[in-house]
């Protein structure tokens, strides 16, 4: 067994969340994080900084924030096929990808197509569903703070896309839960709790950090990802801490996990 020497700590500083023992240490991700809303729009660090396909990466309860070479930072869609396409996560049922919806999104040339965004997204993920206030779309177009859709709806669609994405489902309230209501999007999961009134975001790269470490994988998410190539892929003390290094090519995971 290889001797594996400790990971080198953190600053305690205005970077660092003990919450979740992690440090946002890379200056692009920290600049991207306040401007896009901080903890209310990406919930906490829960990884250090590294390489994941070829690019800077860290991970966040809700999203997957990358930067690829000299390109702008962004967010992961996190939901797409190779990443994490589950509909059953730790007893939760989500809406399964609609294709139709997925497919009626406006595309970029289309004339006016800030409105166009917004049109389609309010269209599609009502504000009230069956006298119910689920507040999707006002959760959409609010995400990012100082947008405002009547003065510049083109900077708001924009923006709050890079969060989320388009729905890629309708509302769909949990057949195991009547007071949840979810709606699936590229980036994210919403999620209506009739209880408190609130909606919120799922806290979903949590669930994929359990994916490549294992560490308190849910049975039926793990049922699901078997075949994933993301599959309890994190091994300490490997070259790059990568079990299988074939299936996850220019990445290095090495102390990614590991609290700073």
């Amino acid at each position: 067994t290889p001797t594996i020497p400790p990971a080198p700590p953190a600053m305690r500083d205005a970077r660092y969340f003990f919450q979740t023992s992690y440090r946002i240490d890379y200056e692009p991700f920290w600049n991207y994080f306040n401007a896009m809303g901080a903890v209310d729009t990406f919930g906490y660090p829960i990884s250090r900084t590294f390489q994941f396909l070829g690019c800077q990466t860290q991970f966040y309860q809700r999203q997957l924030m990358q930067q690829c070479g000299t390109n702008a930072v962004q967010t992961m869609n996190l939901l797409d096929p190779d990443l994490m396409p589950y509909n059953q996560i730790n007893f939760s049922n989500f809406p399964p990808h609609d294709p139709a919806i997925a497919g009626s999104a406006p595309g970029p040339d289309t004339p006016g197509y800030g409105s166009a965004v917004l049109s389609h997204v309010q269209r599609v993920a009502p504000d009230v569903l069956q006298s119910a206030s689920v507040n999707f779309f006002r959760t959409f177009v609010s995400t990012v703070p100082g947008t405002n859709m009547v003065t510049d709806p083109n900077f708001a669609a924009l923006v709050n896309l890079q969060i989320w994405g388009f729905p890629t489902s309708g509302p769909m309230p949990d057949p195991n839960n009547r007071s949840f209501i979810y709606q699936r999007f590229q980036r994210g999961i919403m999620h209506f709790d009739g209880t408190n009134g609130s909606t919120r975001g799922i806290l979903l790269a949590d669930w994929f950090k359990t994916i490549i470490t294992g560490r308190n994988l849910p049975v039926d998410l793990a049922s699901q990802a078997q075949a994933s190539r993301f599959r309890q892929q994190y091994c300490p003390g490997a070259p790059a801490w990568v079990c299988r290094p074939g299936e996850l090519p220019a990445t290095d995971l090495t102390f990614a996990f590991e609290a700073q």
